[in-house]
């Protein structure tokens, strides 16, 4: 029996190498599944998995030796005990050829948090962990091996598949996986979402086994993040600062930021956009017209590299930071890798050889091997020397012909190929893109640094890192993609990514900002996503973020964004202490009249955010989807949160009339707070396209009182009275259009159930129906900056 410290976790190993302890050093609770075997180290040969017979540990050079039977493979492992974790290296492989190393997966009971991506778990009270120490150590299991029989099919909030996962539940609790392959020889394995594919050998030391190295803790649930940045200091892991503080726990780390299609020529202005809304990072959304060699869009940056760098120095002169959005390695099909000479590195999923030669204007294309081509992907696209073709189907017998052949594609040349020519079908993709291998991808990560090192770019998103997975080279491609980027930017950039977080990447990705406006109202957009999201973050000990927020003008869809949408989102945003990001186009921006007022109320519902202005009372109470609030100034560090109820829209359609009826309608209305001076927003909306119908003389009765508006409001306006006489009327896009005044104040709104009488004269052929919104406060709460 072996037994070592790692941390506070004490971990026993038997002469067979399997881990038989896992306690906890103080309390001597013991983590272990007695179910369960866990051998260190398990060994993948021909596709059968193997475990250790024997294990002997020489002290004096701290090196274990795993004996396995059935192959006559010797593992050695190289053992260091640190203060606060421990760390395991794989130093030699001898006996026969080994195509996968498997750490674990080591077993426990711990069923409480389960960070499937940082390879943590914890009862709350103490957590055990395993990190990935180099690229080639991947979080996970290898796809082409099937799941052992403890480990769940899946889990609640699931962000990624088991095969993607440091950590899994498990019948016993929970396990903790981590492999390296041996990528020194070409293989045929699942690759994505593709059953059997051909998988290149790679030749640098970082393809053997050999090297492969985890850490293990154990800890108080409380010091995860201590020990996690102990193991990136003492292991020369990456170990990214944002202003000064450890990316994961600086405060900067998880701030908003506003999307918007800035240029040379709109800089300022979207600088200007960005600090009206207390915001320090303008980002943009996409700024490239090729992915692959990432060239600016010209009309965009005519002055190309220079012209972006011109844009970062004039906002970081004004104290704000830029970013870009990528598709990571996505290649479009304008690229100079792809046309006019495609290159040969970019992914095939299989290679074929021509069978006859073919002439240059000959679309008879016979191949040795039909199962590249019957691969069922988006495009069906074929790289023969540098010219590309397009086919509809192969044949359904020998000989193997293309059907349907469309020589030289995509602006490549057609010439005559000679019989026994490879003919390679490319890996592509809904985007209408194609990937690179993982040699070629090298060059877009380069260029990605380069980029950000001449210009001063601080921000980056890697959409579509999963197209890493093309390579056939599964978690390493995408940690050699990120990792290459990172050395040569360095630190303080913020960055992070679509769908794929392996667990060595948890050290460079600064967040993750989840969550799609496209399509939906603010409310309603992706809302479980963003909720699951929260409980992802947290359990992964990653900084919080909410999406992806649009702010809209009018369109025949969707209603211009307005005060309450906002404030719906940075309530929820203070109440999981969330950044997020405002997504607005210049048109937009300059269009919606309501741009000062929403952006005033995002300076400050972010100053109090990151103040710790509100309570965790209060923040139970924000994070509900269903709450409303508003937040108004009183002085610096000072500000009055209100609960507010928003009623569901009162409509008043003249269809719905009797005959001879006056315009008019009585609304049942409950208000559970106080009673207050009637605030409402009306809207007129046109019956049948009929934009020239309008209604006049609007007026509203409740408890005694009537309000009469002596005005004409239009199809698309608004009229909004905020309690007082004043009615001020807004067209679609919330610019004012003018101001009325009432003879009375607004009518009382009492608290509880009351009925709130409105008429008008609707005017038009066809004329509008009318929707009122009634807003009402409750009491405020005292909101203060919690350094004061």
């Amino acid at each position: 029996m072996y037994s070592w410290q790692a941390g506070k976790l004490t971990i026993v190993l038997n002469e067979k190498g399997q881990i038989t302890s896992m306690n906890d050093a103080v309390s001597g609770k013991s983590y272990a599944s007695a179910a369960h075997a866990a051998p260190l180290i398990r060994v993948l040969i021909d596709g059968r998995l193997e475990a250790p017979l024997s294990a002997d540990y020489e002290v004096e050079s701290d090196v274990l030796t795993l004996q396995f039977k059935e192959s006559g493979v010797k593992v050695g492992v190289a053992i260091k005990v640190k203060e606060l974790y421990m760390t395991f290296t794989v130093t030699c492989i001898d006996g026969a050829d080994v195509d996968a190393i498997i750490w674990g997966p080591y077993v426990t009971t711990i069923a409480g948090s389960i960070g499937e991506a940082v390879g943590v778990v914890h009862d709350g009270q103490f957590a055990i962990g395993i990190q990935a120490l180099n690229v080639k150590t991947i979080g996970g299991w290898p796809m082409e091996v099937e799941k052992l029989q403890f480990a769940y099919q899946s889990f609640e909030d699931a962000k990624f598949e088991y095969e993607s996962c440091a950590a899994w539940p498990s019948s016993e609790g929970s396990l903790l996986q981590l492999f390296t392959r041996n990528r020194t020889k070409a293989a045929r394995r699942p690759v994505w979402n593709l059953p059997d594919i051909e998988v290149a050998a790679i030749g640098e030391i970082e393809a053997e086994i050999v090297g492969s190295s985890i850490a293990m803790f154990g800890c108080g649930a409380n010091r995860v993040l201590d020990t996690i940045e102990a193991v990136e200091l003492g292991e020369d892991l990456p170990h990214p600062m944002i202003e000064g503080v450890w990316g994961k726990t600086s405060p900067a780390a998880n701030q908003s930021y506003l999307i918007t299609d800035f240029s040379e020529s709109t800089m300022a202005v979207a600088v200007q956009y960005t600090r009206k809304a207390g915001l320090r990072y303008v980002y943009h959304p996409d700024p490239f017209g090729q992915w692959g060699h990432f060239s600016l869009k010209p009309h965009s940056f005519p002055n190309g590299d220079d012209g972006l760098k011109s844009c970062v120095d004039l906002a970081e002169g004004m104290g704000v930071h830029v970013g870009i959005h990528t598709l990571s390695n996505f290649t479009t099909l304008n690229d100079p890798y792809v046309t006019p000479v495609p290159d040969e590195r970019l992914q095939a999923v299989g290679v074929a050889r021509l069978v006859e030669p073919v002439i240059a204007d000959d679309v008879n294309i016979v191949v040795d091997d039909p199962h590249p081509f019957a691969t069922n992907l988006f495009r069906r696209s074929a790289r023969v020397g540098s010219e590309l073709i397009e086919y509809d189907a192969i044949s359904g017998s020998a000989p193997w012909k293309l059907l349907g052949v469309r020589r030289g594609v995509n602006s490549t040349a057609a010439y005559a190929h000679e019989a026994g020519a490879e003919i390679s079908r490319l890996w592509d993709h809904g985007y209408d893109v194609f990937f690179p291998n993982i040699e070629l991808q090298d060059e877009y990560s380069q260029r990605i640094a380069e980029l950000f090192s001449k210009t001063g770019l601080k921000q980056i998103s890697f959409d579509g890192l999963e197209g890493c997975y093309a390579s056939g080279h599964d978690g390493y491609g995408v940690n050699r993609f990120v990792k290459m980027c990172y050395d040569g930017w360095g630190d303080d950039v913020i960055n992070d990514a679509s769908i794929v977080v392996p667990n060595y990447l948890w050290h460079i990705f600064t967040r993750f900002n989840w969550g799609e406006p496209w399509g939906a109202a603010t409310r309603e957009g992706q809302l479980e996503w963003r909720l699951s999201n929260q409980r992802f973050f947290a359990r992964n000990f990653i900084p919080p973020m909410l999406g992806w927020f649009l702010v809209r003008s009018a369109t025949d869809q969707f209603e211009a964004t307005v005060l309450d949408e906002i404030e719906w989102v940075l309530s929820k945003a203070a109440g999981f202490n969330a950044g997020f990001a405002l997504v607005a186009d210049m048109g937009v921006l300059q269009r919606n009249g309501n741009i000062n007022v929403l952006f005033e109320s995002v300076r400050q519902w972010e100053m109090a955010r990151q103040a710790g202005a509100f309570t965790e009372e209060q923040r139970e109470r924000l994070r509900d989807p269903k709450g409303d609030w508003h937040l108004r100034s009183m002085g610096e560090g000072r500000w009055n949160l209100y609960p507010v109820n928003i009623s569901k829209p009162l409509v008043c359609n003249p269809a719905e009339l009797q005959p001879g009826q006056p315009g008019g309608a009585d609304w049942t209305f409950y208000n559970r707070y106080a009673d207050q001076p009637l605030k409402f927003i009306l809207r007129v909306m046109p019956s049948y396209g009929n934009d020239d119908a309008s209604v006049k003389r609007p007026a509203f009765f409740a408890n005694g009182v009537y309000m009469t508006f002596e005005t004409e409001i239009l199809a698309n306006q608004y009229l909004v009275c905020d309690g007082d006489r004043i009615g001020k009327i807004y067209d679609q896009n919330w610019n004012l259009q003018k101001t009325v005044e009432t003879s009375m104040d607004a009518p009382i709104v009492r608290n509880g159930g009351q009925t709130l009488a409105f008429s008008c004269k609707f005017e038009g052929e066809m004329k509008p129906s009318v929707s009122v919104k009634v807003f009402t406060w409750g009491e405020p709460e005292t909101v203060e900056d919690s350094s004061k």
